[in-house]
């Protein structure tokens, strides 16, 4: 499925999605905890790319950080900027992130309907749009192999993360921490924090 057609099914489904999962109360304790602790190592203005209807970018604001969201879908932006007006939030793509521009980007689970063939072009969009040692943050659905299931929105892929980390390292990151944590009754999850060099 093409990026417009994933964007074109979340606009369909915005509001259902906030309503689910748009708030900090759908999120655990671990993802805060790990989130908190990797963005206060970060300098510089950290990018919630993929934000959704921007209750993480809300969240690493409200700590004092300088942060701003940015999603392809204009209706999420419609919601965040709504739920969250003293945040900022900006319409555009990973491919339209400006260079150089922030300190880290956070990925959270913003990855998770790029297909393999087009993941190391959006991962190296993310690292285009850090300046030098800047820092990035993933979160996806964990797998024994690469392997689309259906979502609930659009087709999604599982990622080793040994295998996602390797094309993190193929595009030129170096990791610092990766995590495959089991979630009853869930699909696994996974995080990679890594450095651009």
């Amino acid at each position: 499925m093409s990026s417009r057609h994933v964007w074109s099914a979340y606009g369909a489904r915005a509001q259902e999605y906030t309503e689910v999962l748009g708030s900090m109360k759908a999120t655990t304790q671990e993802d805060r905890e790990l989130i908190v602790r990797w963005a206060r190592e970060c300098r510089g203005r950290i990018v919630d790319a993929g934000c959704g209807p921007g209750h993480w970018t809300a969240f690493l604001h409200d700590l004092g950080l300088d942060v701003e969201g940015v999603d392809p879908v204009d209706a999420f932006i419609s919601i965040a900027r709504r739920h969250h007006p003293h945040v900022s939030y900006q319409q555009g793509s990973f491919a339209s992130l400006p260079a150089a521009h922030y300190g880290a980007a956070l990925a959270w689970y913003s990855l998770i309907h790029t297909p393999p063939r087009d993941l190391p072009e959006t991962l190296a969009s993310l690292k285009s749009s850090l300046t030098p040692r800047g820092n990035l943050l993933i979160g996806f659905f964990a797998g024994n192999r690469v392997e689309e299931f259906p979502h609930a929105v659009a087709p999604a892929y599982y990622w080793p993360p040994q295998t996602m980390a390797s094309l993190l390292e193929d595009t030129g990151f170096s990791i610092l921490d990766i995590r495959h944590r089991k979630v009853p009754g869930a699909r696994d999850h996974g995080s990679i924090s890594c450095r651009a060099f």
